[in-house]
């Protein structure tokens, strides 16, 4: 490699890290194709990344709207330890004029494989060890966009924001894409083994069919959300209010918190009378008979849930 193009692999690696901490990684995928196109004279390109099952994964391509498919990223086969293909013939999407250039490449220290596709123009060829280069050190930045994506959890716990839980990004199948040290540790806690490629228990046929909601597993207490084509899942321990509404949660906090019943009132834009009736119901449902009680249990949770 020569002098000049260091420099400009240099830059380049520089703009995936710098992007990976700065953009989330459904926003970081997109935008870095895109300037692995730039760098390589590629005009579209597509990535397709998968966990430890066959699931599709998630999809992504540059520029927004090209051609080129999922399934047929899917579908490209690689021999035993083939990492740059050049296709023959040319996939769907790409356009007859045109080269295609197929990378299967492995995220280290992770579960994950991915595949690049790039169309490149007639006689543009930035050579095998470039682009393995280039490629390798994009799946490297976009597992960092990974972590980056749960570890929020970690700093809103390290803030005090314990009830919040830990999460992991999954596929319906359960594999896991990236989970934080926490999941892990809780996960592990309660079935043996923190070190799991896919969750050690199947997710509720019915929370995936609504593509969303709470359910609880052997004394944890989850909470999925749908994000692309996989899954947010939040842990935590159980927590006190957990058998209360939201609207019985947020005033229950409040209250947990000192506020009087005309703060809660005019927060919520409710009557006093309401809040006097939510305070009611609260401390019936959790046995409680004072305030100091319900303060109490909210810190004896927030400790646990640290722990």
């Amino acid at each position: 490699m020569s002098g000049a193009s260091a420099q400009d692999m240099d830059r380049l690696l520089e703009a995936f890290y710098a992007a990976a901490f700065h953009l989330e990684w459904v926003r970081f995928r997109p935008h870095a194709l895109e300037l692995l196109c730039k760098a390589t004279g590629a005009s579209a390109a597509a990535w397709l990344t998968r966990a430890s099952n066959d699931l599709p994964g998630e999809y992504a391509q540059w520029p927004e709207g090209s051609a080129i498919e999922q399934q047929v990223v899917h579908a490209l086969s690689f021999g035993a330890g083939e990492h740059v293909r050049y296709l023959r013939d040319i996939p769907p999407g790409l356009g007859h004029e045109q080269q295609a250039v197929a990378l299967s490449l492995a995220h280290r220290g992770t579960h994950l494989h991915s595949v690049l596709l790039l169309s490149l123009p007639p006689n543009v060829d930035p050579g095998a060890e470039y682009l393995l280069r280039a490629g390798g050190h994009l799946l490297q930045a976009g597992t960092l966009a990974l972590s980056q994506f749960v570890r929020r959890d970690e700093w809103l716990h390290a803030l005090g924001r314990a009830s919040r839980g830990c999460s992991a990004l999954i596929d319906r199948r359960g594999a896991v894409y990236v989970a934080s040290q926490r999941f892990r540790e809780l996960i592990g806690a309660q079935y043996g083994n923190p070190d799991f490629a896919e969750l050690p228990f199947p997710l509720p046929a019915q929370t995936l069919e609504e593509e969303g909601g709470d359910f609880s597993l052997q004394g944890v207490h989850f909470r999925l959300n749908r994000e692309g084509n996989l899954f947010l899942l939040h842990a935590r321990r159980p927590h006190p209010l957990d058998g209360l509404s939201p609207r019985e949660q947020e005033i229950a906090r409040a209250l947990g918190q000192g506020k009087t019943f005309k703060t809660v009132a005019r927060d919520y834009d409710i009557a006093i009378s309401t809040v006097a009736n939510h305070a009611s119901r609260i401390y019936k449902k959790l046995g409680l008979y004072r305030r100091e009680d319900l303060v109490g249990l909210l810190r004896t949770a927030a400790t646990s849930n640290r722990a």
